[in-house]
């Protein structure tokens, strides 16, 4: 009996070639760098079929990307069909085309032992399964990395070297100019455009007033295409543009490196005298920023929102109207879009947040709340009452140093919410101000024992500002009793919308609307208002609204046609207006006494 052995067949090994060519010259050519590198690595891999090995026809190719960086969109594709389990073996040319940076390619490590990928350098011969491979392999990304960073700085010296030489190597030419065969060329159209802007600056009072008319004459920034085919530039001129623009000496003849100044190869377009003016007056009409202090802004770094997001301190304003703000998220690059903006008013909220603290003390009911957390449960009411008024009286005595470090020391957090201020106090803390004759110690870090204990403390308040317009931010007292205008002339010209398309009844909404220079959506929210109940329009124009009541609250509110859940929804106690028309009651026809001929049903 003969016995034949059959051999297992040989398991598949699936190869993806990558290459990568860090400047874009020379792509356009037949055969390029590319080509030559994935030619190399197939015949590689071809030298390998008795492994099992077999090229995949995706081509993996990142021409015109640096090696410093990840974000390649050839290398996003090869690591999105690792994840994918569609790869077994990454082949690439030189280990320097996979990544320059040590970092990156242990991140790169860390990623493929997941999914147990081999990497593969054709021309440098090492194993990673191995200890000294992987050793060597580090070893060649560190001198990969060293290159990388040495023809940065040769990079650097060279323009610099060039910038002293007085040749423009910024990139794109600013406005005014055209690059030909690297050397600046005066634009006559676009240089007569600078000229005008430098002589106009002295005509306007300041630099957003010259933007207006600037974009109103239709003047656009300098439009260019770049080397990927996108087109950059050509907006509207903005109040940066124009900064920049009056800022640089590229336009009387010199070349800025860093804080130095070099003779220019190019020819000037602006006159050195016109273009001091220009300076003198920027230098005038500059405003001192206020300087960022602790002590100043009292709640930096304790304020957030209640999203979770913390506010930083800003300032604003021009001239003696400077004042200071509390904003979430500055430029962060990574901020949700889905969250608004928040923005509060930096005095309002520290003064509010004071008067809160005072309050609390004097409220020896929730003292005594806050330390029942503590487990203080024979502590008698005219003791709390003695303490919390020498509490108070020293509260009021501190500066703003010593009201800050008890603000690090009591406050967990402040939270802003749209209607209310949250103040986390430190249960362990408010005790031991009660007790202490000095102030507090460093804050101290919360843990899961007593120290931990935090009181809430909810204030209603109307902090956060509508777009530019800051609110005002007490909401203690429900009605105001002072007429908004902003709401008395949102009614008054409810009503006279609603008179034009009585009068003109043939004309389309878009048209009339284009009259009162609104669109047609916000135009038929104006007509609806003057279906308010009429207790409601009153309480408006005599001022006794609820404070959080706006213009933008008013006007965008889906209001209901019943009177009583317009007041419920807009906020109006309802004791404390008209109640003759309870739910579902009919409503009468009212014609109110500010308004000619207006009438509502």
């Amino acid at each position: 009996m003969i016995e034949i052995a059959i051999q297992s067949p040989t398991p598949r090994v699936r190869c993806a070639i990558y290459t990568r060519k860090s400047s874009d010259a020379g792509l356009e050519r037949d055969v390029n760098s590319l080509d030559a590198q994935r030619e190399i690595c197939a015949a590689y891999v071809k030298c390998n079929e008795h492994k099992g090995w077999c090229e995949l026809p995706t081509r993996y190719d990142d021409g015109g990307y640096s090696g410093g960086t990840l974000d390649r969109p050839a290398l996003r594709r090869l690591l999105a069909d690792v994840e994918a389990g569609q790869i077994d073996v990454i082949v690439f040319y030189k280990i320097d085309r996979l990544t320059r940076s040590l970092a990156d390619f242990v991140r790169l490590m860390e990623a493929m032992n997941r999914f147990s990928i081999s990497f593969v350098s054709v021309t440098q011969s090492f194993d990673t399964s191995e200890s000294m491979g992987r050793m060597v392999l580090n070893v060649l990304i560190t001198f990969a990395q060293f290159e990388r960073e040495m023809l940065s700085d040769r990079i650097k010296d060279k323009l610099a070297m060039m910038r002293r030489k007085g040749l423009f190597v910024n990139g794109h030419p600013p406005i005014g100019y055209d690059k030909v065969n690297g050397h600046l060329v005066v634009n006559d159209a676009e240089a007569e455009i600078v000229r005008d802007i430098f002589r106009r600056v002295a005509e306007y009072p300041s630099v957003f007033q010259l933007m207006k008319h600037l974009q109103a004459e239709g003047v656009c920034t300098k439009a260019f295409i770049s080397k990927r085919g996108r087109r950059i530039g050509g907006t509207p001129m903005h109040a940066g543009s124009i900064y920049g623009l009056l800022r640089n000496p590229l336009y009387i003849g010199f070349i800025k490196d860093g804080e130095e100044w070099h003779e220019g190869q190019h020819e000037p377009i602006v006159d050195r005298e016109l273009w001091d003016r220009a300076q003198d007056l920027r230098a005038a009409r500059a405003q001192p920023r206020i300087a960022w202090d602790v002590s100043r802004n009292l709640l930096h770094g304790l304020i957030w929102d209640d999203s979770g997001r913390p506010l930083y301190t800003n300032t604003g304003g021009t001239g003696k109207r400077r004042y200071r703000y509390y904003d979430s998220e500055p430029k962060a690059p990574g901020r949700k879009k889905y969250l608004f903006k928040v923005r509060v008013r930096a005095d309002m909220v520290e003064e509010l947040t004071f008067t809160s603290v005072c309050a609390f003390f004097e409220d020896h009911a929730q003292v005594r709340k806050a330390l029942l957390t503590l487990g203080n449960f024979d502590i008698k009411s005219q003791q709390i009452n003695a303490q919390s008024q020498s509490v108070v009286k020293r509260l009021t005595q501190m500066g703003n140093d010593e009201l800050r470090r008890l603000y690090e020391a009591v406050f967990v957090r402040v939270e802003v919410a749209k209607t209310e201020l949250r103040l986390l106090l430190r249960c362990r803390e408010i005790a031991q101000l009660l007790t202490s004759t000095h102030l507090l110690n460093d804050p101290v870090i919360a843990s899961d024992g007593i120290e931990a204990r935090v009181h809430l403390l909810s204030v209603n308040a109307n902090l956060i500002c509508a777009h530019r317009d800051f609110t005002l931010p007490i909401a203690s007292p429900p009605l105001c009793g002072t007429p908004d205008k902003k709401l008395v002339n949102l009614i008054s010209r409810a009503f006279a919308a609603r008179a034009a398309v009585m009068a003109n009844r043939d004309k389309p909404i878009a048209e009339l609307a284009k009259t009162f220079k609104l669109g047609p959506s916000k135009f038929a929210r104006l007509i609806r208002l003057t279906y308010l109940a009429p207790d409601i329009q009153a309480a408006i124009i005599d001022g006794n609204h609820p404070s959080d009541l706006t213009a933008h609250k008013l006007i965008y509110s889906t209001l209901p046609l019943d009177w009583y859940q317009q007041r419920l929804l807009l906020g109006f106690c309802v004791e404390g207006l008209s109640n003759e028309n309870p739910p579902n009651s009919p409503h009468r026809e009212v014609n109110h006494p500010g308004f000619a001929g207006g009438s509502t049903s």
